[in-house]
């Protein structure tokens, strides 16, 4: 890109538009959330139209897509550390243990060792 042309003007982004988007992308968000849906449609579906807006508040009203490249590597950071930390600790996670899936009221005390006094 040249140097000259990063700092012409732009076109003022059409916030109320982008707004109204987010509020449609929303209710659909909603709608999808409380209909029965398959798991295997609901949840790709809700990820897909989450990273959508936050695309789109990134964009416009971080101001991002006017920026330079350097700019959305600042930006991307967090996200990418973000994805490292869940899949980090995913395997920690207690969501998979059988006292938790039964939904015993103190899943992680172990029930067969008696009580102690």
């Amino acid at each position: 890109m040249d140097p000259a042309h990063a700092d012409a003007p732009h076109a003022p982004p059409k916030y109320y538009s982008i707004w109204f988007i987010l509020l449609v992308v929303t209710v659909v968000e909603v709608i999808v959330g409380t209909v029965a849906l398959p798991k295997v449609v609901s949840q790709p579906a809700l990820v897909i139209m989450a990273l959508y807006k936050a695309v789109l508040v990134a964009l416009y009203f971080m101001h991002l897509k006017f920026e330079r490249k350097a700019m959305w590597i600042i930006a991307a950071a967090p996200l990418i550390f973000g994805v490292i930390l869940a899949i980090g600790t995913h395997p920690d996670s207690e969501k998979g243990t059988s006292p938790f899936q039964r939904g015993d009221p103190q899943p992680w005390l172990e029930q067969d060792a008696g009580t102690h006094e």
